[in-house]
């Protein structure tokens, strides 16, 4: 006999044999049991986790004569023709291929007639969602008025692409992804059924990498033992799907929690050498650092882990980050890149958390330096000394890169029509700048976006602190980028940098400022009409 996929090989032919779905499976045993069989099922959930598997189990329990518990005997010539696929009264369909409203009145006239030889003439239609709105509306009449030997069973992973129509007219399970548990049991049956031997890390590990379905976990472990000539290994098992082993995985992101940029970049590369696939390992990062979640949360620490001592906030705040990366991941032509910059993106996250000596001495300094004039000013005050008040010294890590006054003159002049026309022209700019091949400027304004312009200046937020600064304090480079704009947007501005860190406060800042502005303004004005009411135009208001 020719050789059968594992998938295949091991499909569920009973109710009890299918992995996981017991709120399915329960309920479908219970409606044969009692004879209250629906006309019409729908069966919704992620791939790979039983639906036309259990639509098979159904018609057989619904047309086999020795049928116990709800239990198709699986040894009846009904039942093995159902299995092997050759009983005329089971009609399988892929909407996929066939979605026209020809197809569906095809059913439509034939579903009349009764069956050739079981009681019921079942019509399992997968991918269902993929027909179209004719088709759609064809199979509605069916489903409104079916004759009392036909049952429908529509299988999907999309349900949200079924009219409701439809939806309302059957019964609908929602199947759930398996458990890594579930799948991982499964796996040790398969192996110990065709006597392979086999290592019970690689089997959780390729349960984790199938992600709740199990026709991939057995495709997987399928090319595991075509390549490890009949034995599962967890070294074969990370070769084949392109992972990275748990020990090797930590030691990366020690070089990453140790902020060692360039070692972490060159073990990168190892990894992609080895032809490593960077959507798999994005997945790895994610899965590492929720487990160290857990483990900080549950007390099972593990010293040597990576990232055992980081906050917890900044845990959440990795996990964002390679969540925003997986989805860029999927729309790029160069996938490889964008891990690059999560390497970076981590290791800025990480430099947040302790603070070096010296900012520490210097915020100590700072403080000293604050009493010491409020120590001044209480004694002016006491003796009656008018006081001046002094404009505030920024205090923090970093001293001010930017300019508030530079910043709040592009403001006050600022307008909605220049900075559309920018904003839409700046990936020109960008795009100019690499065919041009300056790549300093280039990675200068990579991450930037202009937000807020004049007739004269133009206000850029950059992503990285260190850009704005080199923007605002690096003459040649602040020239060489306004020497290019003109060349898109054809008007010449000057710009003005701002880093996204301090971007949301300057600009809440200068609103309320404004806001402030106007009220006193609107007192002023109030005040003068009040006066005038009174005692007539002869009144002048001063301040």
């Amino acid at each position: 006999m020719e050789y059968q996929a594992l998938y295949r090989a091991f499909r569920p032919q009973s109710f009890s044999d299918v992995v996981g779905q017991q709120h399915v499976t329960k309920t479908l045993q219970n409606a044969i049991q009692r004879g209250k069989e629906s006309h019409a099922y729908l069966f919704s959930g992620p791939r790979g986790t039983g639906k036309t598997s259990i639509a098979k189990v159904f018609a057989k329990a619904l047309n086999c004569p020795n049928v116990h518990d709800g239990e198709p005997c699986n040894e009846c010539e009904l039942c093995v023709s159902i299995t092997d696929g050759s009983a005329n009264d089971v009609i399988e369909i892929d909407a996929a291929s066939n979605n026209g409203v020809d197809e569906i009145r095809n059913i439509r006239d034939k579903v009349k007639y009764a069956p050739a030889e079981a009681k019921y003439k079942v019509y399992i239609i997968d991918e269902v969602h993929m027909l179209t709105t004719g088709a759609f509306n064809a199979l509605l009449k069916t489903l409104e008025e079916p004759p009392s030997h036909a049952v429908f069973i529509l299988a999907t992973t999309e349900p949200h692409k079924i009219p409701a129509t439809i939806i309302s007219r059957t019964q609908r399970f929602d199947f759930k992804s398996l458990d890594l548990q579930e799948i991982t049991d499964r796996l040790k049956l398969v192996a110990d059924k065709e006597g392979m031997q086999y290592d019970e890390k690689a089997l959780k590990y390729i349960a984790r990498i199938a992600e709740g379905g199990m026709r991939d976990a057995l495709s997987i472990m399928d090319q595991v033992i075509a390549f490890s000539n009949d034995e599962i290994t967890m070294e074969d098992a990370v070769m084949i799907t392109g992972g990275i082993e748990r020990e090797e995985l930590n030691a990366w992101l020690k070089l990453i929690e140790e902020k060692n940029t360039e070692a972490a970049f060159k073990k990168y590369q190892e990894f992609i050498d080895e032809g490593k696939d960077s959507t798999r390992l994005i997945h790895e990062l994610v899965y590492f650092i929720r487990d160290v979640i857990l483990m900080k949360h549950s007390g099972e620490d593990s010293e040597g882990t990576a990232f055992l001592h980081t906050a917890n906030e900044l845990l959440y705040e990795m996990i964002d980050v390679l969540n925003d990366a997986m989805v860029s991941m999927r729309f790029s032509i160069n996938a490889s890149v964008h891990l690059e910059i999560v390497i970076v993106k981590l290791i800025r996250i990480l430099e947040k958390e302790q603070p070096s000596g010296n900012v520490i001495a210097e915020s100590s300094q700072e403080i000293d330096e604050l009493k010491e004039q409020i120590k001044a000013l209480e004694e002016k005050v006491s003796q009656g000394v008018p006081v001046k008040a002094k404009a505030k010294r920024p205090v923090g890590r970093n001293k001010q890169v930017f300019s508030v006054e530079k910043i709040e003159r592009v403001l006050s002049k600022a307008n909605k029509e220049d900075l559309v026309k920018l904003k839409d022209a700046w990936p020109g700019v960008y795009k100019y700048i690499e065919d041009k091949g300056f790549q300093s400027l280039r990675a200068l304004i990579k991450d930037s976006v202009p937000v807020a312009a004049s007739d004269t200046h133009v206000l850029i937020k950059f992503d990285n602190d260190l850009h704005s600064e080199l923007i605002n304090q690096n003459a040649e480079k602040k020239e060489e980028l306004e020497n290019l704009i003109p060349e898109i947007i054809g008007k010449k501005v000057q710009v003005v940098g701002v880093p996204d860190s301090s971007w949301k406060q300057v600009r809440q800042n200068f609103i309320d400022q404004h806001r402030e502005q106007l009220q006193a303004k609107e007192e002023k004005e109030k005040s003068s009409e009040v006066a005038k009411e009174l005692f007539g135009d002869i009144v002048e208001v001063n301040d």
